[in-house]
């Protein structure tokens, strides 16, 4: 059987991207080269060399070193920004919001009950059911179905007062 000739991209040279890249990598290698010259040759072979107008040395441990304090900063505020548009662990949207999906909403007697044979539903699941299955070692079927016991006898408590108002 005779070898099949696949064909060749058609290349048109390096693109503007690629161009970009190469000449930012060389001129950042330049400038590291330059700023080593600068903070490791002394002062008498930059005179030699005919090289008198320069920033003072001290200036090669300042530079690395605010950058490093800028780095650090830029985390450091963006940790608190984040930390600050979060609500806090006590506030009642953590709870419950209006995007909440109760397991009583869909329809479902448990959302144990759904997950012999298939992926359980995406459903909130009240802190103190997560906390006592987690840390108190109760089953997971027995605490929720007294939690949603609760939750559905509120449920139909609330239909109850809206439909008799007096």
């Amino acid at each position: 059987m005779p070898a099949v000739a696949v064909p060749r991209a058609s290349s048109r040279g390096a693109s503007s991207v690629e161009v970009y890249g190469f000449v930012g990598w060389i001129a950042s290698a330049v400038t590291f080269v330059l700023y080593c010259l600068w903070a490791f040759v002394p002062e008498a072979l930059l005179h030699k060399a005919g090289i008198t107008y320069y920033p003072n040395k001290e200036w090669a441990l300042i530079i690395p070193s605010y950058l490093i304090a800028c780095v650090v900063f830029v985390y450091w505020v963006y940790e608190s920004l984040n930390m600050m548009s979060v609500p806090r662990p006590d506030s009642l949207s953590t709870i419950c919001d209006s995007k909440s999906k109760w397991i009583t909403q869909l329809g479902m007697p448990s959302a144990a009950a759904s997950t012999t044979h298939s992926i359980p539903p995406l459903v909130h699941m009240p802190p103190h059911l997560a906390s006592s299955v987690l840390y108190g070692g109760a089953s997971f079927q027995e605490e929720e179905a007294q939690v949603f016991a609760r939750a559905r006898k509120q449920q139909q408590q609330q239909q109850q007062q809206q439909h008799d108002p007096s």
